[in-house]
This record gives structure tokens, sequence and C-alpha cells, in this order.
């Protein structure tokens, strides 16, 4: 079954969303969940009476889990992250000052903790649609960054672990500008050169691209 990758573009912060679908499938499943993927992206998948199956969290990070735990309870799906994430994602009312002292609109509504049900360790598979997808620790952005890879389809979900031309911020709490950089450098530059990139915003790029004109991470 070919796989299809549908972006969409939800949030404040302008966070892509990735729906998987296959030919012939009843299942799909979701990368990150930003504020208003319960509404947009849930009413899309029953349209097409899909169900969800798999809710892949990159990083935990708010505007990537914000409606995670609606999703959850709406569909139960199983959701899957990385446990260096686990304060920000099952417990995010506690960190949630810090959000809204950048964004005051936000309520506390937009703060519920969603309950991960597989922690994801760096070299795990995850089986999606048919496929493996393997997942890669890439911390640096964030302790819990995980990328999910696809051998069959040449493809990555890198979270904000890089991005077109640019690489995610670290001067957040928990981020680490030389763990970034190693993470770029030993978990996503040793993906085939024509892997793309799918990342958590702006616009898609490849391993190949990046490495040749990247100016935030020069391959060693």
């Amino acid at each position: 079954m070919s796989l299809r990758v549908e972006s969409v573009c939800l949030g404040p912060f302008e966070t892509n969303a990735y729906l998987l679908t296959a030919e012939g499938s009843p299942d799909c499943a979701l990368v990150d969940a930003p504020k208003g993927a319960a509404g947009h992206l849930l009413d899309e998948i029953r349209s097409r009476g899909l169900r969800l199956a798999q809710l892949l969290l990159t990083h935990g990070h708010w505007d990537h889990m914000c409606d995670a735990a609606a999703i959850r309870e709406a569909t139960g799906c199983q959701v899957l992250a990385h446990r260096d994430d686990q304060l920000m994602i099952e417990e995010i009312e506690r960190v949630r000052a810090r959000y809204q002292a950048m964004i005051p609109w936000l309520s506390d509504a937009d703060f519920r903790g969603c309950k991960v049900d597989r922690w994801l360790a760096d070299g795990d598979s995850v089986e999606v649609l048919g496929r493996r997808l393997e997942a890669r620790h890439v911390p640096g952005h964030c302790p819990g960054s995980l990328l999910f890879h696809s051998p069959a389809d040449r493809l990555a979900f890198v979270g904000d672990a890089i991005f077109q031309g640019s690489v995610g911020r670290t001067d957040l709490p928990g981020g680490d500008w030389g763990a970034l950089l190693g993470s770029i450098r030993s978990r996503i530059y040793t993906l085939p050169p024509d892997t793309h990139l799918l990342p958590g915003h702006g616009e898609p790029t490849s391993v190949g691209e990046e490495m040749r004109s990247n100016p935030y991470a020069k391959p060693a």
C-alpha cells in the first residue's frame, strides 16, 4: 500500500500536523496534534470513514501536543512519544504559565495533559499502516525529540530538530545546542540523502539539501 501524507498548518505557532493514510486501509495515523487538530482533522477523518489508530508526537512542546488529549479521548488512538518529555506531555498544566506569558489569550483549557500509551526509545520500531517507522532520538531542541523514518517511503518526520535552511531553537528549557548539532549530524545526516524531511514548521526539504546548504548545521 502506498503511503499518502497530507499536511495541515494549525495553531498560533503555525505548526504542521501530518495525516497518514494508505489506499485500502481503514486506519490512519497522525503526527503531532497542534491546537485546532481535534476539530479540523477529526472531522476530516470521520468524513472519510477512517479510524485513527496512532498519534505520534515528535516532542512535548505545547504547540505539538495541545490537542493530543482531546484526540485520544475522541478516538481511543494509541499515543506514542519519548519519555524524556513526559512532564510536558502528561503534566503540561505545570508549565502552562510560560506559554500564557507569550500568548495571553490562551486559556487553561488549552493545557490538558495527555496519557502516553507507549514510550519510544532510540531505535524502536512502530508499525504504521503496514510499514515500519524507525524512531530516532534527536535531542537538542527538546530533550525528548523524536524523528520517525520510513525507509520504504524515503521520508522522515523530524519535528523541530531541523527545518528548510534552519534548525530548532535551543533557548527554551531543556534546549542544548551541542546536543542538537550532534543529533542532526548523527541521526539525520546519516539517513539516505534523498530522504524527504517533513518538519514541524515550514516547508519540506531533504537530507541532501540540508547537508549542502544549511548554514547552522554543516556536516562534521
